[in-house]
């Protein structure tokens, strides 16, 4: 079973779809379909069933993708062993974080990263914080930096800052002006929050529980710079980071009403592979981290 077929394998099985593990690979679909075939003729199954225009592993396909993953992973951790020899002269470092670490955090450390090891090539991907988790597992980040422990097997998560989470209304807002609390404060408005997945959602609607609120209208969006936008115009008030309204509350856009009981503190996490070897690289960039002052809100 030679690892280029393997590899093939693995996109489509990730993908569920030959069209996008080909474009992928920048393969055609026919390459791709003729590497799939011949793959289960040397094992001797059916790894893919079509449903209409759907994918779905078999059986069959879905032991043979457990174990794929676990050798394209060692596979990949030999090269990057390999290419390390050189100390972090060269190679790369694959990033993922949520909203508030991704947007206000990680880019600055980044850039600094890049001055330092220019030589290493660095990619950054802001999701939710469970894709985040899921993606480390998965192998295909290195690090990740999230506001949220989801619980999923075979991950270490260290807290490296601390951050609060609190309510934003639109300038001239009643609630900005009001300093008590009371359980009916929040009845009649609508609440602007996150797409599921996102760690600020989930500690918001639990500390809302929590005070005995209960939000009769609510409206999704997905991403803190969208829930940012909307508040501003005055569609609704939102919880969201410290660290993500700096610049709107300066200007005066949105407005953090005085009210201790909605100001929520949470810490932020990196996460690793408990069973994964931190690459050079990795290692120097979680030293930025250690050196780096101010993580937390003021």
């Amino acid at each position: 079973m030679d690892f280029p077929r393997l590899a093939v394998f693995g996109a489509v099985a990730r993908h569920l779809s030959f069209s996008k593990a080909a474009e992928e690979l920048q393969l055609s679909q026919p390459a791709v379909s003729k590497q799939i075939h011949q793959l289960e003729a040397e094992l001797g199954v059916r790894l893919f069933q079509r449903m209409g225009r759907r994918v779905e592993l078999t059986e069959a396909g879905k032991m043979v993708a457990a174990y794929a993953q676990r050798v394209l992973l060692l596979t990949e951790e030999v090269r990057r062993a390999l290419a390390e020899l050189e100390g972090v002269e060269r190679g790369y470092l694959r990033l993922g974080a949520s909203s508030t670490p991704g947007l206000y955090l990680v880019p600055d450390l980044l850039a600094r990263f890049r001055r330092e090891y220019p030589g290493v090539e660095t990619t950054l991907i802001i999701t939710n914080s469970v894709d985040v988790a899921r993606r480390v597992s998965a192998g295909e980040m290195d690090l990740g930096f999230v506001g949220a422990a989801p619980e999923i097997p075979g991950l270490l998560f260290h807290d490296f800052a601390e951050d609060e989470i609190v309510l934003i209304v639109p300038a001239r807002h009643a609630l900005s002006r009001r300093r008590k609390f009371a359980p009916d404060l929040l009845g009649s408005e609508v609440l602007i929050v996150r797409e599921l997945g996102s760690a600020t959602r989930e500690i918001a609607e639990a500390n809302l529980a929590r005070l005995g609120i209960t939000l009769r209208r609510t409206m999704e969006m997905s991403g803190s710079e969208a829930v940012k936008r909307a508040v501003a115009a005055g569609l609704g008030i939102a919880f969201i980071s410290y660290h993500a309204i700096a610049l709107e509350v300066a200007q005066k856009l949105v407005a953090v009403p005085a009210i201790p009981e909605l100001r929520f503190r949470r810490p932020l996490f990196r996460i690793t592979r408990k069973d994964a070897r931190p690459s050079a690289a990795s290692l120097a960039f979680l030293e930025l981290f250690e050196r780096q002052d101010g993580l937390a809100p003021r």
